[in-house]
């Protein structure tokens, strides 16, 4: 049984990509106040908001259990790709490695974007179950980022 994985899921929004991608870019911190029943707060470590190796470090909660992550962000402007590499936290209790990358695309018919959010992980041992809750957790703040954008 391999203890590598990958998660993937696409989520239709109304908003546009560039929103979408520039908020999780260059406005995260914002995230508490968006979707505060997952994310109680973002905090920048090392660097700056907006640009690729910056630091931060997150504040959650996942089923019912308050979290603490420390990520570097890789950002791909040409792509409207941001991707999150897990350094420290409380995942790593059963993780060795855990990323999650998301991409947002305009539609072709100019008719809102889908995001798709890859989850790439290797589990400790055999006995962690999939990280299921870190894809439901990017769904609805997914879909709680898309109802700020709309209304702001």
């Amino acid at each position: 049984m391999s203890l590598e994985g990958k998660l993937e899921v696409e989520i239709d929004i109304q908003s546009s990509a560039d929103k979408f991608y520039n908020l999780f870019k260059s406005q995260i911190y914002h995230l508490p106040t968006i979707s505060s029943d997952i994310i109680q707060k973002v905090e920048l470590h090392d660097g700056d908001w907006n640009s690729s190796d910056a630091v931060k470090h997150w504040n959650y909660t996942l089923d019912g259990k308050a979290l603490t992550v420390k990520e570097k962000v890789k950002v791909d402007d040409e792509n409207k790709s941001i991707t999150f590499n897990i350094m420290e936290g409380d995942i790593l209790k059963e993780f060795k490695s855990f990323k999650s990358t998301g991409q947002a695309t305009a539609k072709a018919d100019g008719n809102g974007s889908t995001v798709k959010w890859t989850i790439d992980y290797e589990k400790l041992n055999e006995s962690v179950a999939e990280p299921n809750s870190y894809t439901n957790a990017v769904i609805k703040i997914t879909k709680d980022v898309d109802g700020h954008l709309l209304n702001a």
